[in-house]
């Protein structure tokens, strides 16, 4: 059983990498392969010892934010390979990706928000739609999140149920 559990912890890093760095541009050019994955090792070993054992129970708004800029910060020191540090909007959506993908296999906790990007967006309605791959503002995230929880409420839903219902590939 264990090796199954590993191979599916694999996959989903490998479909929360690619769904937080699409179109993103991180990367300097000519960054070799090697030192990209290597860059995701790491960043993947720094969620999973320092960030995911806090979802083992519930976690705030506050700390799931701080969560968030953590992860930001701690790119900051991959100044060889990166442009800059991954934004806000990269940072919450490889946290909130795998969180998600953890609940729905039942190997962490409902989680407090859900992956921003722009098709959830327009289900929210938001206007003007943010590049989430551009959002640098936690303020700007924290009032997406607002605006979905307003509509979760009326639902009677919290926000990682009601993105779930709401949710669909193009």
């Amino acid at each position: 059983m264990e090796k199954k559990k590993a191979f599916l912890v694999e996959e989903i890093w490998l479909l929360t990498f690619g769904g937080a760095f699409q179109h993103s541009g991180i990367y300097k050019t000519n960054t070799k392969e090697k030192d990209r994955t290597n860059f995701r090792n790491m960043l993947q070993a720094y969620i999973e010892q320092t960030i995911l054992k806090q979802y083992k129970q519930l976690v705030s708004d506050e700390e799931h934010i701080e969560n968030i800029m953590n992860i930001s910060s701690y790119t900051s020191s991959f100044k060889k390979i990166l442009k800059a540090p991954i934004n806000i909007g990269i940072s919450q959506k490889l946290l909130n990706l795998v969180l998600k993908y953890y609940w729905c296999l039942e190997i962490l906790p409902e989680p407090p928000h859900f992956p921003v990007d722009r098709i959830i967006q327009q289900k929210i309605y938001k206007q003007p739609l943010v590049n989430w791959t551009q959002l640098n503002d936690i303020d700007t995230y924290i009032q997406i999140i607002n605006d979905a929880r307003d509509l979760a409420k009326k639902q009677s839903l919290s926000l990682a149920q009601w993105e779930l219902e709401n949710f669909n590939r193009r």
